[in-house]
């Protein structure tokens, strides 16, 4: 084995280990429990499917239509209005397995026969109990196996649904100030957790200047979620990784999830501007202020390399998806063994590792993209521009920066 690889950091070991638990998928049984001041009847009334039922969280509306009586069979159709003023619906099938008003609620998810339960709510069991003040509600969601970063989502999720219905049994209207608050817990202890993790591979003054560049870099992800008309979507830090940023709901076309990649450099890249300035401008810069441009490009460009799960890997798959169909594997295939090439070149661990995922990711046939409406000719023009530029402006950015060390 190559001396490098042998004489890796301690890093190494609990990123792999990491990356192993990131694409580990487990079924996920969240349960949350809290005191409604509601009488027992209304929470369960809101809990409780019938014909014709109508109820808002936030820009959603979730509609139930009974289609069989005798199984007492719901469509629950989800139809949220993005900003944009279009409408983004989805559709879910559930049973009720058993009805004990106004204490047991307990909901199957029909009509996956056949298909894959990754990622699936497959039962909701709720259970209220009165109470001097008002009603406990006990709320047990199980889901088809996901992988870890969903599975801490979902445990986020019910919990935020449970005081959006709180909210609603309360006075009238969803909580969704809890929620929020939530998502933003996730995103601070994670961050936190992150700190201590990268202080332990650098320095407690890098370890804070990644943790800043990570989440400017992931808020342009939030931001691109926002401009595609969607909610604000949901970031966690992953010690020892980064950082991800989710959108709340599906994209519907390429071109939204090659904005969405992109936008995280991109975004970014008024920071590193911001940092790359006092040069144009003749002015000297503190130690500190020059290692904070180079923490912010490089961890910038890194996440540009064209293999994913980084975001000029995300891009790329879309662009090569709509250039070569089923074949764009390949495409990805050749760039991952590039990337182990190159890792063994440069003697770069980081690199065999993303290079070897490529190669694992992309050995048997996989749908890319499925459903989306493609990319039109002129997108995949703007989109590799785009991605071109960004690269090499923050690649002479870099160049000034490392001339400062000299």
């Amino acid at each position: 084995m190559p001396e490098f690889i042998l004489n890796a950091g301690v890093e190494i070991p609990f990123i792999l280990i990491l990356l192993a638990l990131l694409g580990f998928r487990r079924k996920v049984n969240p349960r949350a429990k809290l005191l409604i001041r509601a009488p027992q009847e209304k929470v369960f009334a809101l809990v409780d499917l019938h014909h014709g039922k109508v109820q808002t969280w936030s820009r959603t509306t979730v509609t139930s239509e009974l289609l069989d009586d005798a199984r007492q069979v719901f469509r629950m159709t989800y139809v949220t209005t993005l900003s944009t003023g279009a409408q983004q619906k989805s559709q879910a099938h559930f049973r009720v397995a058993e009805r004990r008003p106004p204490a047991y609620l307990e909901l199957h998810r029909d009509g996956l026969e056949g298909k894959s339960l990754n990622n699936e709510l497959l039962k909701i069991v709720t259970e209220t109990e009165a109470h001097p003040e008002g009603t406990w509600l006990t709320q047990k969601y199980e889901w088809g196996p996901r992988p870890l970063v969903a599975q801490i989502l979902a445990r986020a999720d019910l919990w935020s649904g449970a005081y959006r219905l709180k909210g609603l049994a309360e006075s009238g209207k969803p909580d969704e100030t809890t929620h929020m608050w939530i998502s933003a817990t996730v995103a601070i202890v994670t961050g936190l957790i992150s700190l201590v993790a990268f202080a332990l591979m650098t320095s407690w003054l890098i370890s804070g200047l990644l943790v800043v560049a990570l989440a400017v870099h992931e808020f342009g992800h939030l931001l691109a979620y926002r401009l595609i008309g969607q909610p604000w979507g949901r970031m966690i830090f992953l010690p020892f990784l980064g950082a991800l940023a989710m959108p709340r709901l599906p994209y519907e076309t390429q071109a939204q999830a090659v904005f969405s990649a992109l936008m995280g450099p991109g975004f970014s890249l008024l920071l590193a501007f911001a940092l790359s300035l006092p040069f144009v401008l003749g002015v000297t810069l503190p130690a500190w202020l020059v290692t904070a441009g180079v923490v912010v490009i490089g961890l910038n460009l890194f996440n540009l390399l064209p293999v994913e799960p980084l975001d000029g890997g995300v891009a790329l798959r879309s662009i090569l998806a709509r250039l070569m169909g089923t074949h764009a594997r390949f495409g990805l295939l050749t760039i991952g063994l590039a990337l182990l090439a190159g890792g063994f070149y440069f003697e770069q661990v980081i690199l065999l590792i993303f290079g070897g995922i490529s190669v694992l990711a992309n050995l048997r046939p996989r749908l890319i993209d499925h459903g989306l409406k493609p990319l039109s000719f002129p997108g995949v023009l703007i989109s590799a521009f785009a991605f071109v530029t960004t690269v090499a402006a923050y690649s002479v950015m870099l160049a000034f920066f490392l001339g400062a060390f000299r």
